[in-house]
């Protein structure tokens, strides 16, 4: 089923899918259990940045596993399995981010993580994702780990996308993809250029587009006006609203990259400041997708992410 990935040496899925229904469409999650129940420190909600589906999250999974975490990973509503909401195969849709909210409800229910601990992982809009987690899931959550975390997307100001983007909406084009954007072809968008947004390594770069040779039901490009319209609705009521910020009770560790051109870097270093506790690091030359970048980058992440999650397992025992 991996071939190619697996010839080009990425690391395979663990563990199962696990698929429901949801909104009428399937709702497609993935579970990764560690052999040793005995061994367990914990379970992890994986979160997916845009555009993204489990399989990318592979290496990551394995990760946590191999340091005692379950992990339950999610295609969001709209991406990866989890259906086509646009009217372009390839768009992604969603009506309010509310609803990738109630999917991760679904998901946990499914698998009867209601009543465990769980820590969040977050990539871009995983990372915005998992912010409105801990507040929703309360104490249920020890700790978030946030990478180029989306509290807002890049183009500003936030009152004239969200007016432009209602406006389309309301007219009826709200499945539909902005004016005057498409999706770029595979082929030209697989190829790394070096001043590229998302990544200074080349590997890391061209990896996470092998897994739609693979399966090409995978692959999603561009937004529609209605998602980009959820997603600055869901920015402006959380990430960007300094109360709500600073009302996240839990321990957050927040990754961010230097060069950073995906979301807005300046509203990320503002409102981040207003989390309660939180544990930053930059990567000053790094660009957007932290985990594609070069092997020292990606070694120091799991460096601090191990250091992050001892400080929290040892604050808990102190804390009993």
């Amino acid at each position: 089923m991996y071939r190619h990935a697996s010839e080009a040496g990425l690391v395979l899925p663990s563990g199962a899918d696990v698929n429901l229904p949801y909104d009428g469409h399937n709702l497609r999650g993935h579970l990764a259990e560690i052999a040793n129940e005995t061994a367990v420190r914990g379970h992890v909600l994986l979160c997916p940045g845009f555009t993204e589906f489990c399989e990318k999250y592979s290496d990551v999974i394995q990760q946590f596993n191999n340091r005692g975490y379950n992990v339950l990973a999610i295609d969001w509503p709209g991406q990866g399995m989890s259906g086509h909401l646009g009217r372009h195969r390839m768009a992604v849709h969603c009506d309010s981010f509310d609803q990738h909210i109630g999917a991760m409800d679904r998901l946990i229910a499914a698998v009867g993580w209601q009543d465990r601990p769980v820590m969040l992982f977050g990539h871009s809009m995983g990372g915005h994702l998992a912010l409105r987690l801990c507040q929703h899931l309360g104490a249920q959550v020890q700790a978030a780990i946030i990478l180029s975390p989306m509290i807002v997307p890049p183009v500003m100001p936030v009152w004239m996308v969200r007016l432009i983007t209602q406006s389309l909406v309301m007219a009826g084009f709200g499945r539909s993809y902005l004016p005057f954007t498409k999706p770029p072809a595979l082929d030209y968008i697989r190829q790394f250029r070096p001043h590229n947004a998302l990544s200074r390594d080349k590997a890391g770069y061209e990896s996470q587009f092998v897994w739609f040779d693979d399966n090409p039901e995978l692959r999603r490009s561009q937004p529609t006006a209605g998602w980009v319209h959820a997603a600055y609705d869901s920015c402006a009521r959380t990430t960007l609203n300094k109360d709500w910020m600073a009302a996240i009770d839990c321990p957050v560790l927040g990754l961010l990259a230097g060069d950073e051109r995906v979301v807005h870097k300046a509203s990320s270093d503002r409102m981040l400041a207003c989390l309660a506790h939180l544990t930053r690091y930059e990567y000053d030359e790094a660009r957007h997708e932290l985990l594609n970048e070069k092997p020292d980058v990606v070694a120091d992440i799991w460096t601090r992410i191990d250091a992050f999650i001892d400080a929290v397992l040892a604050a808990e025992v102190k804390a009993v």
